[in-house]
């Protein structure tokens, strides 16, 4: 879903900078607003998928502008950005229907799974309910039994179709490898480590083909095998 577009609204140039590089992977275009007056004249003539919003912003603040926006787009998921662990706040970000809250200073994986978190909302609440998001930019079409990046569709084997189906029908829950195993090759006799020799290959599949290591699978020690 990079061909989303985003708007930006910071005053603070060196964070702009700091952020924009990592954005430019997100999204399709990129519209930089820094203070509330520009950012809603920028919203009414661009029409932007999804909006950052710093709340301590000159002219209107982002709470303000936020406001504005929601008495026309009720939707447009909206990432607030503030310097400040404010009750009031968090109060207003939440009754303007945040999509998410951060607090300054904040790391950088923090902001890209809170604008994953966005684009899984928006894509599940607007497009096709077969389609689902893993993680990122990897769309599992549960019709077609498809996985996509960014509209680039992944070859798969039966295995590895039958594993992601697992998965994405139960992502709220962690698998043991015995459990995966049993689920994909039933009573057949396949050597133990063969479900972690499934999921490496797999990854390092998807890896060689996209350059990105940003894998939809994650093993927690002691849990098991879940969806990111």
């Amino acid at each position: 879903m990079t061909n989303l577009n985003l708007l930006y609204v910071e005053d603070d140039e060196e964070i702009i900078e700091d952020i924009d590089f990592f954005l430019k992977r997100h999204f399709n275009e990129i519209i930089i607003a820094q203070d509330g007056e520009e950012a809603f004249n920028y919203f009414e003539e661009k029409k932007p998928d999804m909006i950052i919003l710093d709340i301590n912003i000159p002219k209107m603040n982002g709470l303000k502008l936020a406001s504005k926006i929601r008495e026309t787009n009720k939707k447009i998921p909206i990432i607030f950005l503030t310097a400040f662990s404010d009750k009031e706040n968090l109060l207003q970000a939440i009754h303007l229907h945040a999509c998410s809250y951060l607090i300054k200073p904040f790391k950088v994986d923090e902001l890209i799974n809170a604008i994953n978190k966005c684009k899984r909302d928006f894509f599940q609440e607007n497009q096709n309910p077969h389609l689902k998001i893993l993680n990122g930019d990897f769309i599992w079409n549960r019709q077609k039994k498809e996985l996509s990046f960014t509209n680039q569709k992944i070859s798969l084997t039966k295995n590895e179709i039958t594993l992601i189906d697992l998965f994405e029908e139960n992502d709220s829950r962690f698998f043991t490898p015995e459990e995966i195993h049993e689920f994909i090759f039933l009573n057949t006799d396949i050597k133990d480590n063969s479900i972690i020799q499934l999921i490496s290959r797999l990854k390092r599949k998807i890896t060689n083909i996209i350059g990105n290591n940003n894998f939809f699978i994650e093993n927690i020690y002691n849990k098991g095998y879940h969806l990111k």
